[in-house]
């Protein structure tokens, strides 16, 4: 994968359903939580508070990765995410998913709080 030299340069090379997909995560996340720092960091967008990691969003080709950062928060928030795809630090969400604002003001939470 290149290395973006910017977030323009990340978005212009996505297909547009992966942009947008994208593009409404961290809207949402900015507009939420303004505390935190919107950075490109390992090629993806990613926020920040400080130098801690919080949450990040990696588009794959059939889905986004919601990047917990912490093996301990797709633990806690095993329940919530039982009908998606998971690793220890990620949760699959279709391009379409309409956001659970709820869901992802949690996982932030938790985050701040827990790692």
């Amino acid at each position: 994968m290149p290395k973006f030299a910017s977030l323009d340069e990340f978005y212009a090379s996505l297909p547009a359903d992966q942009e947008e997909a994208i593009r409404r995560f961290v809207h949402h996340v900015a507009d939420a939580h303004p505390e935190l720092e919107l950075v490109l960091a390992w090629n993806q967008p990613m926020f920040k508070l400080g130098n801690k990691y919080v949450i990040g969003f990696m588009p794959t080709k059939h889905h986004i990765n919601l990047l917990t950062v912490s093996d301990d928060a797709v633990t806690h928030f095993a329940d919530a995410i039982a009908g998606y795809r998971h690793g220890t630090r990620s949760i699959s969400l279709p391009f379409d998913w309409v956001i659970d604002g709820r869901l992802v003001d949690d996982i932030i939470a938790f985050q701040l709080t827990h790692s």
